[in-house]
Parts: C-alpha cells; sequence; structure tokens
C-alpha cells in the first residue's frame, strides 16, 4: 500500500511540474482592433541597390524617313543578338535576361550612353536621368519612354522558420506576414513579438523589431519589405530548457509507469497470498 501512494504522489509532482513548464506565447495582431488597423496604407518606393538586377526598355516615336528603329541602338540585344522591331508609331524592344548589373560603385553601363549613377535612385529617377541623356544636349530619339522595373527581388528568411530559405519574390512588394507565409511560417518556438529586420540601405546596415502581436505593426517602417532584406526569427529564451525538461519528464513518466503497475501487481500477489 506504501507503494502504491508513493507512486500516487510523484504521479502528482509530475503533472504539477509538466504545467509549470507551458508558457503563454504571443499571437498574431493579438493586440489588433478593427480601428488600429483601419489606417490608410503607405507602401514606400523602393531605393536601387549595388548588385540589383535592373530590367531597362527604351521606345521612342517612330521616324520613317531615318532609322526606322532608333531605340534599338539603346537596348541590349535580344538573346541569340537578334533585335526587335517596331509596329505602329513605336519601336518595341525588350532587354535580355540577364538585364543591367548595378555594379559595386552603384552604376550601370548603359548602351552608347556609357556609365550611369544608379545606386540610391528610385526607379522613376533613374527613368528620368536616362530619359534626360537621350534628349539633352542633343535629341538622340525623339520623345522617349523608358521602363524599368527590378529583375532581382529576393528576401533572405532564417531562425524560427517551418521552411527557412531564400525567397524570390516575383512582384515588386511584399509585406512581412507574406513573407513568413512563404517561409512556412513561425515554428511554435519562435518569437512573434520580435522578429528582427536587417536591412542594408545608404550604404549603412540597420537593424528594426517587429512585433507581430502588436497593433502597431501596419505602421511599422518594417512591414513592407525592401529586395534583399533578412527575416530572423529567433527562439524564446528557455527553448533548450523546456525541450530538455520535456525529456526529463518523458522519462519519468516511464518510470513511474513501470513503478506504478509493479506496486499493481504486488498488491495483487499480497492480497492473494493473505487469503
Amino acid at each position: 500500500m506504501k507503494l502504491i501512494n508513493y507512486t500516487s504522489s510523484l504521479i502528482a509532482v509530475l503533472l504539477t511540474v509538466s504545467c509549470a513548464t507551458q508558457q503563454k506565447m504571443p499571437k498574431y495582431l493579438e493586440a489588433a482592433t478593427n480601428e488600429s488597423i483601419d489606417k490608410e496604407t503607405r507602401f514606400p518606393e523602393l531605393v536601387i541597390q549595388k548588385n540589383d538586377q535592373l530590367a531597362i526598355q527604351v521606345y521612342s516615336d517612330f521616324i520613317p524617313t531615318k532609322d526606322p528603329n532608333p531605340d534599338l541602338l539603346y537596348n541590349q540585344p535580344l538573346p541569340g543578338g537578334g533585335g526587335a522591331t517596331g509596329t505602329g508609331n513605336t519601336a518595341s524592344n525588350t532587354s535580355t535576361a540577364s538585364g543591367y548589373l548595378v555594379d559595386g560603385e552603384g552604376n550601370i553601363d548603359f548602351p552608347r550612353l556609357g556609365k550611369i549613377h544608379a545606386e540610391g535612385l528610385t526607379k522613376k529617377q533613374l527613368e528620368t536621368e536616362i530619359k534626360k541623356r537621350l534628349t539633352t544636349p542633343v535629341e538622340l530619339l525623339k520623345n522617349p519612354t523608358v521602363l524599368i522595373r527590378f529583375q532581382t527581388y529576393k528576401i533572405v528568411t532564417i531562425g524560427e522558420f517551418n521552411n527557412p530559405q531564400v525567397l524570390n519574390i516575383p512582384t515588386e512588394k511584399v509585406n512581412i506576414f507574406e513573407a513568413i507565409s512563404m517561409a512556412g511560417g513561425i515554428t511554435e518556438w519562435g518569437r512573434k513579438d520580435e522578429v528582427k529586420v536587417i536591412r542594408e540601405q545608404d550604404g549603412k546596415r540597420e537593424m528594426g523589431i517587429v512585433d507581430l502581436s502588436s497593433a502597431n505593426v501596419f505602421a511599422s517602417p518594417y512591414y513592407y519589405l525592401k529586395q534583399n532584406d533578412i527575416l530572423l526569427i529567433d527562439p524564446v529564451k528557455d527553448k533548450q530548457e523546456i525541450k530538455d525538461e520535456t525529456r526529463r519528464l518523458s522519462r519519468l513518466s516511464f518510470a513511474t509507469s513501470i513503478a506504478s503497475t509493479a506496486a499493481v501487481i504486488a498488491s495483487i500477489i499480497i492480497t492473494i497470498t493473505r487469503k
């Protein structure tokens, strides 16, 4: 009987310790209300960085009396060395898949125009600069139109993600929730209240903290991600302690089960022998 009482006490202690190791994990937008999130959406314009790959296309008015496709001279050739032909009142051209690389000095090497500094500019500012060089001091093209898009837009996810990886974003707009979803979500051990965003900007590296449980997450300058951002999620501080405690409790539970079974068998044997 003493053995049975001892086993019951041990099980009670086990349950108490197990409950003590549990902790409350923050939820997404835990503190958010409809009033806190119903605000104007502001999407920051991306700024060109070193090592960005840009697709740039130049179009101009069709001039039959001169070169029928003058803008071809200011575009990269198509794969295979061919060029695009003009139709209607404009000439159409598509850059190669390689695009224009922003080099270590922040420049792109543009056909016939030479080096153009691109780092630190928005797409609109670079478009304006290229158009300026195409029209002044000499009008090289008539009414040129310049279109630019980012060919490389990647986000790096590391830490407590279910599927950490380098994300290749097909568009030029992604928020932190979309990136986390693309990386498989946050593990049960990940800190939703302290997501780190490492960003290189204006030649400097900075780090911001985003609390995904906060009502102010949408106002964070790191809510919308920029190309080459790194998302880092740390585990809760006592992750390893909790795992070790869980293993100890599992072993203790197994030992307790054996002791309990032995106590029951002993009790049965004692009862039978007394008869």
